[in-house]
């Protein structure tokens, strides 16, 4: 279809994963099945797409909503493709893992690369993430995580509600236990799992270890929660793939936007997306994808919310 009438903002259904390691926070929150470790808010990659719930585009896929609209919903952009949001819920560690970028996951995997950040809603007291080691010798860290002590040279990042944590692909990794985050992320669905904690799932060495690089580190960001005092909108993420804003709204801000969608996500209490005039609501966790032919919105109420858009 063409045209580019202004679109109005999507919904979608999520889709929820089950997993060994889920944790209940998010569960809870959303009166999920048990054992739901994984839930994309928002995802075009195949087999994994979300549904639109909006009555216009009922059940439709988002990825043949892109092909349908893509002037009005993506705008300037150049790939079908757009930014992942997904919830983690882990009550146990993640295997630790590394994905490949975007020139290995061409090659040999005919897929995008992937890179990924994790934005901590709720933690456990001294919850930490995995990222990075502690060595420069691939084979040693190779001979550990086949006998099992690989642990010992990673590096562990604490973490709180309001971190911000950066993984670029190649970048070593594990989500860590006792911990509710956002994953923003790139377009690719390749991970290597490097070691399980004895789960009995496959691993992938070879690959891993040929897209590793032992020599990057995450980057860890502080938006504290305790001094949120007026209308803020800071950087958190931006990579060549994607960019991620904190934005702290105390009462009303509007924010413009030039021809690219934005992904909105609710990290703090509700609140209401004002556009030409209809409200729409936005509670706690909730995703909405505004669509690139729409130029400004207003965010109404006490609350942070993580907005995730192309470069």
């Amino acid at each position: 279809m063409e045209g580019t009438d202004m679109m109005k903002p999507i919904r979608l259904k999520p889709v929820n994963v089950k997993a060994l390691w889920a944790g209940d926070k998010l569960s809870k929150l959303r009166n999920l099945e048990e054992g739901t470790g994984i839930v994309r808010e928002v995802c075009a990659y195949k087999n994994s797409e979300n549904l639109i719930l909006n009555d216009e585009y009922k059940d439709m896929r988002l990825d043949n909503l892109i092909k349908l609209h893509f002037k009005e919903l993506m705008g300037k952009d150049t790939t079908y493709q757009m930014i992942r949001a997904a919830y983690i819920d882990a009550k146990e560690d993640l295997s630790i893992q590394v994905h490949p970028d975007d020139e290995y996951a061409k090659k040999i995997e005919n897929d995008f690369g992937k890179s990924e950040s994790w934005y901590v809603l709720e933690c456990d007291k001294n919850a930490s993430v995995i990222a990075g080691c502690n060595i420069d010798d691939p084979e040693l860290l190779k001979e550990a995580a086949i006998n099992g002590s690989i642990e010992e040279y990673l590096i562990r990042i604490p973490v709180k509600p309001g971190d911000f944590v950066y993984i670029p692909a190649g970048l070593i990794h594990a989500c860590g236990k006792g911990t509710l985050v956002m994953e923003i992320g790139s377009f690719g669905g390749i991970t290597y799992r490097m070691y399980d904690y004895g789960r009995g799932r496959e691993l992938h060495l070879n690959k891993g270890f040929e897209v590793l690089d032992i020599s990057l580190r995450a980057c860890k960001k502080e938006f504290s929660l305790d001094s949120r005092n007026k209308n803020k909108i800071e950087n958190a993420i931006e990579s060549k793939e994607f960019k991620v804003d904190v934005i702290d709204t105390i009462g009303s801000q509007r924010v413009c936007k030039e021809d690219k969608y934005h992904i909105l996500t609710c990290v703090l209490n509700d609140c209401n997306i004002i556009i030409d005039g209809e409200k729409y609501g936005l509670h706690y966790t909730e995703t909405l994808v505004i669509p690139a032919s729409i130029n400004e919105y207003e965010i109404q109420g006490d609350c942070r919310v993580l907005c995730s858009y192309r470069p």
